[in-house]
């Protein structure tokens, strides 16, 4: 290991343990879920580390305008750090801001499926890395998913959404489903796929908080091909990500026979209580979706707080941050939802991947 590299690193760490002290507090949280109107929260937001990125808002936003301003600045943070690294560690972080480049291209599906024609507001919309390899001129062009996908050759979508594509412009798969699960599995498989080529103390690291990403989002699709989907087992290990962490591939297979999916919550509790512990507390709320996706999050949420305070500035928490901020801008999100809907202000804290409330939190809280 060159000490320039050693620089780099503790260089970018730093700068993340920064950033991480101008994140949302816990009295910010509850303040912006006591806003009355979606032009409250902006105007909060204009007083912390979001003031940037909102400076540009109408002087009544509409709730779009705010979720687009807060999930692009994540992105124009990353390239900020991305210039001050180098080979491997710039190529694992493309790939992860790839990942979010995937929200681009759902908003380009769901156009495309319900009939639009008018790209423009979309366009205003989307912001486009300097790492991306997509021609977004051409693929706001597509008025088809036919058109998309020829809008894609070239790009590292085009082969894993060729079949998803291909199936959605015959009228064969009505549902965007399957399209953007492909579009999912590709970006969590190359981001697990990718750790393998850093330095041996940063992969194993950040491998924890990745494998479990793996294991959870397996799980997750064994859920929904079972509770959702007429699908065989062979179909759904199908559709699983190639790879494992702690769930290993014989215990998948064993799962998605199962006669339910409660069944497969009883032989989680055998091999990996934590997991299990996640899945049946989610799926035991009033709403169930909700509380799972939470229950996820939330354990990958302090996965990331963990790696945060793990050894001095370097690598890992850099990823640890922006994967904190991802989540705090998720909240943000779900808190501008529930003002502009007049949603239960605590039902709507309850669902938050933070926990900002305290009192019956399970072990692996």
């Amino acid at each position: 290991m060159s000490y320039s590299s050693l620089g780099e690193r503790i260089s970018i760490g730093v700068k993340a343990r920064v950033r991480c002290s101008r994140m949302l507090s816990t009295d910010d949280y509850w303040a912006l879920l006591g806003s009355d109107t979606v032009r409250e929260i902006a105007q909060r937001l204009l007083s912390t580390s979001y003031e940037e990125a909102l400076s540009t808002l109408p002087s009544d936003p509409h709730r779009q305008d705010i979720e687009a301003s807060v999930k692009t600045s994540i992105l124009k943070e990353a390239e900020e750090f991305a210039i001050h690294m180098s080979n491997p560690r710039d190529k694992f972080f493309c790939t992860w801001v790839r990942w979010h480049e995937s929200e681009n291209l759902k908003s380009i599906f769901r156009y495309i499926a319900a009939g639009r024609t008018d790209r423009d507001e979309l366009r205003r919309r989307l912001y486009v890395s300097q790492s991306s390899k997509v021609s977004y001129d051409n693929v706001l062009s597509a008025r088809n998913f036919s058109e998309l996908s020829e809008a894609l050759r070239g790009s590292p979508y085009y082969a894993p959404l060729t079949d998803a594509l291909r199936l959605a412009s015959t009228g064969d798969e009505r549902s965007l489903f399957p399209l953007e699960m492909a579009l999912d599995n590709f970006n969590e498989a190359s981001l697990f796929k990718s750790l393998k080529h850093l330095g041996k103390r940063e992969c194993a690291m950040l491998l924890p908080m990745f494998g479990s990403r793996v294991d959870l989002y397996n799980i997750y699709i064994l859920y929904r091909a079972v509770t959702f989907y007429s699908l065989t087992p062979e179909e759904t290990l199908n559709r699983l990500l190639p790879m494992r962490y702690r769930v290993s591939l014989a215990f998948l297979g064993e799962a998605v026979r199962a006669e339910s999916f409660e069944r497969t919550i009883e032989l989680l509790k055998a091999h990996f209580p934590v997991y299990a512990d996640i899945f049946a507390g989610g799926l035991q709320g009033d709403e169930p979706q909700l509380s799972l996706k939470r229950n996820i999050n939330r354990y990958l949420y302090m996965q990331a707080e963990k790696l945060l305070g793990t050894g001095g500035p370097d690598f890992h928490t850099v990823m640890a941050y922006f994967i904190l901020k991802e989540f705090e801008i998720n909240d943000i999100i779900h808190i501008t939802e529930a003002v502009r809907y007049g949603y239960d202000r605590r039902l709507a804290a309850a669902y938050l991947i933070r926990p900002i409330i305290s009192g019956g939190e399970t072990e692996w809280q």
